[in-house]
């Protein structure tokens, strides 16, 4: 099937598997935009770019920039803010993923067969599978707004913190341990949604380079779980039910509850 054929086909099957899941899809008038889909989700509109993915080496990949042809040859480009998010359908797998657009560079792998070879950081694509990514988590829908009560039930939970909301310091704040080590954290709202405490993941929250740990506080579990910032690259949710189908990798919540982790080991 032809490249343009093939893209028509995916763009008809994302709008469709949307539909199905009854969320609101509009597709802007002309070719001008760089977005193929614009979704609805709690007021909220998000503008998605739909991707062909193909199954290679046991992962799921999809071009992250866009191609077009000039008299110099193929112009490449990334998309840099242009979309939201990438809507990527595998006809092989018959799956559809959502990846936030600054996740990844260019290159983009979501893995669905262990590797070889061990690997320090694994994408896997159940965690980027449609239903577990949808609706998104709004970034200023974060700990920021009630980040004081967070801190209040740390406070309660005997633990020594430091709110740094004043400051300009990158972490929201500081966790002493009985050692009398200052650890860094930023503090994220959890939500349950299809079995895993979803939390905010994107640019919003700092890099291993200047926090140590997030703390998830989950409401609707009654529940705070203290996450390694180190322990993933761009994605994380803490699995509260068996998943229907097997999975190579499980972060259970369970192990993360703040208790089970405080203090460092």
């Amino acid at each position: 099937m032809e490249s343009h054929r093939k893209g028509d086909l995916t763009e008809a099957t994302v709008i469709t598997e949307l539909k199905r899941r009854e969320i609101p899809v509009s597709v802007p008038f002309g070719d001008n935009e760089r977005y193929d889909l614009v979704a609805e989700s709690a007021g909220d509109l998000y503008r998605i770019q739909v991707k062909t993915g193909w199954l290679s080496d046991g992962c799921v990949e999809f071009h992250g920039k866009s191609s077009h042809t000039n008299s110099g040859g193929n112009v490449y480009k990334t998309y840099d803010g242009d979309t939201d998010f990438f809507a990527v359908y595998c006809h092989e797998l018959e799956q559809l993923y959502l990846v936030a657009e600054d996740a990844f560079e260019t290159e983009i792998r979501l893995r669905v067969e262990d590797a070889e070879i061990e690997q320090p950081s694994i994408n896997w694509a159940v965690d980027y599978e449609f239903d577990e990514q949808w609706p998104p988590e709004n970034g200023t829908n974060d700990a920021t707004d009630d980040r004081e009560a967070i801190v209040q039930t740390l406070r309660e939970r005997g633990v020594d913190v430091i709110d740094a909301r004043d400051s300009d310091a990158p972490y929201d704040v500081l966790l002493r341990t009985p050692a009398d080590d200052l650890l860094r954290a930023a503090v994220r709202r959890g939500s349950v949604t299809n079995g895993r405490v979803r939390f905010d993941t994107s640019q919003t929250v700092p890099g291993p380079d200047d926090i140590e740990y997030v703390v998830v506080d989950c409401a609707e579990r009654g529940e705070q779980y203290l996450v390694e910032r180190a322990s993933y690259e761009h994605t994380m949710s803490l699995r509260v039910t068996e998943p229907e189908q097997t999975q190579p990798s499980i972060n259970w919540a369970a192990d993360y509850e703040f208790d089970k982790q405080w203090p460092p080991r």
